[in-house]
């Protein structure tokens, strides 16, 4: 059985279950190799894994960015609010996350990933009402 296959397998039996809270990876845990270069911190849940990116440099400074993946890898269904929502059980209520769509000659699309990114207060305007 391909990995993918038996990926798919575990998502399936996963997805019957209710869903559970975000629990933090213990990265001092897993080999080096496998941790994705300038990770920080990541979560999972059994529907979605996490992983944060801190200190990423910006034109307006640093910020935080955060991947977010389904265990599919398929696209998020409804997946503004399913963003909001994993935004707010991570990182809380009262942050304040942009999504980031690229020119399409910057584009890379070769998973079901999405990106937000977390600047600090007062970096980002108020929202136009």
């Amino acid at each position: 059985m391909s990995a993918n296959r038996d990926r798919r397998k575990q998502a399936e039996k996963l997805l019957k279950q209710p869903e559970t809270k975000f629990e933090q990876i213990d990265l001092y845990g897993m080999r080096a190799d496998i941790i994705p270069t300038g990770m920080t911190r990541a979560y999972r849940n059994n529907r979605y894994t996490v992983m944060i990116y801190n200190g990423s440099l910006t034109t307006a400074g640093p910020v935080t960015r955060a991947l977010i993946q389904n265990h599919f890898d398929e696209p998020i269904k409804s997946h503004w609010s399913e963003i909001q929502r994993i935004k707010n059980e991570v990182f809380g209520t009262e942050v304040t996350a942009i999504e980031y769509y690229p020119a399409e000659s910057q584009l890379i699309n070769q998973h079901n990933i999405y990106w937000i990114w977390i600047f600090p207060v007062g970096v980002l305007p108020m929202p136009v009402l």
